[in-house]
């Protein structure tokens, strides 16, 4: 598959947003593979430093995202697929609601897309009263990485010393406010947890800390292998002690809903990561993800990804390319046919998002970027975990099938 950036079949639509978002979901239920509206979720890395050093992070060196980058580079660039998405995450790696000029960053936010969801992904240490009472003003997501019901462990897993109680302090203010203010078609907030052989043990306590503190959503998956450090943190290795975690979260989740009020209750997600082993019990399952139709992600620093877990750039915004030729271009358009036709490219076939079963394979563990699975896949050899000589001729066919 090529990357193409030039002759797009027609310029995208200027929609309102809700118009556009209609497009986008009646394009996506009939498989077009050219689109007349941009995506409904796009991602921006807005990438920021960090309090915290967290055990399976990623760690790079990125420019710090500020207002006039977002005006610069994402508006300026991409200014209409943001005013006409459904929902917008600012996400990366960093702290982006630690910067100085957060709260202003807010308030133009909340000025300019008032009515779009914004997404923002957090540790927590920075959900102060300068930032909460923006948030109360317009339409916010915010995904706070806990990882953990109680202080020692997510210290373990975060380095942050000392600060779980403040964390737990003002998520509790903003639920809280939440509920008083009765925002809750406009504010949400969702604990994640990154599920490690550390953590996984943990399942049931966060599930039942999560209802206590009245938070509407609790999202946990299996962490992702970028480097040899973070494999033995992977459940891969102990399939069976993940089920039994997963068994006992969802005890706990049928004793809340046993003794809950309904109308409550249905308002409360739990997502819980897949189990181990249930392939052969599992129905036929005929694999599909939306995300070509639906989600791009684009660097601060310009590439474009089609999600998160995608091995190689497919465009580059700073180097000229335009978003609109790359929503419609060669790269994409081929994604879409094979998905619909059910012949998805490899790091698609292999995903969990794809099949959820296919948490047994070792490679929807790993990253998909192609030189670290190779490091990845010699590390484990080496150590005896397992045998991958099956998986490298797959690694080795989805880097040439990769986008040049």
């Amino acid at each position: 598959m090529e990357t193409a950036t030039e002759a797009p079949a027609a310029p995208l639509g200027r929609l309102p947003r809700e118009e556009s978002v209609a497009r986008n979901l009646a394009e996506l239920s009939a498989r077009r593979t050219v689109l007349t509206a941009p995506p409904r979720l796009v991602a921006l890395g807005t990438h920021n430093a960090c309090n915290a050093k967290c055990v399976f992070c990623l760690e790079g060196k990125y420019p710090r995202f500020d207002l006039p980058l977002y005006r610069r580079f994402f508006e300026g660039k991409m200014g209409h697929f943001i005013r006409q998405a459904e929902k917008a995450t600012f996400t990366g790696f960093g702290e982006v609601l630690w910067a100085p000029a957060a709260p202003i960053f807010l308030d133009y936010l909340n000025e300019t897309i008032p009515e779009t969801w914004k997404i923002f992904t957090t540790n927590g240490t920075p959900l102060r009263p300068p930032i909460i009472e923006r948030l109360l003003k317009s339409r916010y997501v915010i995904q706070l990485s806990l990882h953990a019901s109680r202080a020692d462990l997510h210290e373990e897993l975060t380095l942050l010393p000392g600060a779980f109680e403040q964390i737990i302090g003002s998520l509790g203010e903003l639920c809280r406010l939440r509920r008083e203010r009765d925002l809750g078609d406009r504010l949400h907030a969702v604990i994640v947890d990154v599920v490690t052989r550390r953590n996984v043990d943990d399942l049931p306590a966060l599930v039942k800390m999560a209802w206590d503190m009245k938070v509407p959503e609790l999202q946990c998956r299996y962490v992702t292998m970028f480097d040899p450090a973070h494999i033995e943190l992977s459940c891969w290795l102990e399939p069976e002690r993940a089920n039994a975690a997963i068994d006992a979260a969802e005890r706990v989740l049928g004793e809340i809903q046993a003794r809950a009020d309904p109308e409550e209750f249905a308002h409360f997600g739990v997502r819980l990561p897949p189990r181990f082993g249930r392939r052969d019990s599992a129905r036929a399952e005929s694999g599909f993800c939306a995300d070509p139709w639906e989600m791009i992600y684009v660097e601060g620093q310009g590439p474009v990804l089609p999600c998160c877990q995608w091995g190689a750039h497919v465009g580059d915004l700073e180097k000229g390319d335009e978003i609109e030729a790359v929503w419609n271009g060669d790269f994409y358009r081929a994604l879409r046919t094979s998905m619909a036709s059910g012949r998805p490219h490899p790091w698609c076939a292999h995903c969990v998002k794809f099949r959820g079963y296919n948490v047994d394979r070792l490679l929807a563990h790993l990253t998909n970027r192609p030189e670290q699975q190779g490091r990845l896949l010699d590390e484990i050899a080496r150590r005896g975990l397992a045998d991958v000589s099956a998986y490298r001729a797959e690694v080795e066919s989805a880097g040439q099938a990769a986008p040049r």
